[in-house]
């Protein structure tokens, strides 16, 4: 047990350091306030710290885990939360209680017996993980990947209240050893399906923010000329193939078009029904689609690339959701016959 319980502890405390790493680089341009920040941080650590400390439960009998091992529980919930919350909700949006609910969690970590730490912040966590879900809901008419983030803070709060049932039988139904594994498994599995999410899609956090900015904000085109806006943004994608930059942003098109970033977010939900990464993806596979056809001694990866994809494994991706299979598919397809001797 204590060998299998190593493993997964030093699994989750890499995919911890991987996670830490990803959020101060890759993902260091996204608009979240230091509270949203520290909050990453604090669930990262309390995860690891969690996970190390499973290890030692292989030899508990009767006794209780040491206070400690319960305010790290108390402490990656809340975490879990700040993180989460900046994500689904603007960075300016004001705050004012955080600090009651910070000093509400430290006290109820104190407060609460050892026995009892497990269920009681295991619970804590599975309704921070609810509040999440009901401000996921209200982004349902602007976020399209909308079925992905909510389904996954479900299964976060599900998985919350599996453990948090089974410390509430520790050590009584069943010993600590057990416990630590079904915990440990959960916590290797979420870091699992956290790291497929990135890689599957590596935008997903932006397009959320994307969502948020246009969900929260309100009308900011009053004064807009959208048909003189409309006509500049398509010139852009059509005669100019803006798209084909890799690093194009949100920020960089609003400056072309002359708008902010949150007009020109309001301006593509309201007349194309898309926020801005889909609506540069659709660009970038039309294209794609041609090159593909139009280019058959071109490889697979070039054609994704010269497009705008910055990776093979995000160009799958968004070629397959938007046509409804992979481009070699698409290419074999389109040319029959022919497409034998055609690189992949």
């Amino acid at each position: 047990m204590t060998v299998v319980l190593a493993a997964l502890a030093g699994f989750s405390i890499g995919m911890a350091g991987l996670l830490a790493v990803a959020m101060g680089t890759a993902y260091r341009d996204l608009p979240l306030s230091w509270t949203a920040r520290f909050g990453g941080g604090v669930m990262l650590a309390g995860l690891a710290h969690t996970s190390w400390h499973h290890i030692g439960f292989a030899a508990l009998v009767d006794a209780a885990p040491a206070p400690i091992y319960g305010w790290g529980l108390f402490l990656q919930s809340l975490g879990f939360y700040l993180l989460l919350r900046g994500l689904l909700q603007p960075a300016g949006l004001p705050h004012r209680l955080d600090g009651l609910l910070v000093a509400a969690v430290l006290g109820l970590a104190e407060l609460t017996p050892p026995t009892l730490a497990i269920p009681v912040s295991l619970a804590l966590g599975t309704g921070f993980a609810l509040h999440l879900a009901a401000l996921l809901y209200r982004l349902r008419t602007t976020r399209r990947w909308f079925r992905v983030e909510l389904p996954v803070v479900g299964l976060f709060a599900l998985m919350g209240l599996i453990v948090a049932v089974t410390g509430w039988l520790t050590p009584g139904t069943i010993g600590w050893p057990q416990f630590a594994l079904v915990y440990s498994l959960q916590i290797a599995a979420a870091f699992l399906l956290v790291g497929w999410l990135l890689l599957a899609v590596p935008d997903l956090a932006h397009k959320t923010q994307e969502a948020v900015a246009v969900s929260y904000a309100q009308s900011s085109l009053g004064r807009v000329d959208v048909d003189a806006a409309s006509e500049r943004l398509r010139q852009l994608f059509e005669r100019e193939r803006v798209y084909r930059d890799e690093a194009l942003s949100l920020s960089k098109v609003a400056a072309l078009v002359e708008l902010s970033a949150h007009q020109l977010s309001e301006l593509l939900n309201a007349r194309f029904g898309l926020g801005f990464s889909r609506y540069v993806r659709q660009y970038r596979v039309a294209a794609a689609r041609r090159m593909l056809v139009e280019e058959p001694r071109a490889s697979v990866l070039s054609v994704g690339l010269s497009v705008g994809f910055g990776s093979q494994s995000t160009f799958y991706v968004a070629f397959k959701d938007e046509v409804g299979v992979v481009p070699g598919e698409y290419r074999r397809r389109q040319l029959g016959p022919d497409a034998s001797s055609v690189p992949e």
